[in-house]
């Protein structure tokens, strides 16, 4: 057993040299892609927060808006059906019985 290091010769430390350059070179490409692509990812979920809160706005706005036709039709209503209900008794109503209203 021998605890000398092994011998490497330079045409060797230059060719793992050059493999491990183009290495690092592929690597930092696919690096610079996926993070072009988290950017992308990141604006994309920050564009679509946004959207979600216009969203939750406008339906918000929406239901509101409901809600309100909703009360002034229940406002509205009984004085709507009386009217409909009068003019429907002055048509079915014997002439002499429309003078007493």
């Amino acid at each position: 057993m021998s605890l000398k290091p092994k011998i490497t010769l330079t045409e060797e430390l230059n060719t793992q040299t050059l493999a491990l350059k183009v290495r690092k070179d592929e690597l930092t490409l696919t690096r610079d892609e996926v993070l072009a692509r988290l950017n992308s990812i990141e604006q994309v979920l920050k564009e679509n927060e946004i959207l979600v809160a216009k969203t939750h706005e406008q339906v918000t706005e929406s239901v509101n808006m409901y809600l309100e036709e909703w009360i002034k039709m229940r406002e509205y209503y009984p004085e709507v059906r009386l009217g409909i209900l009068q003019k429907t008794l002055e048509f079915v109503m014997p002439p002499d019985q429309k003078k007493k209203l």
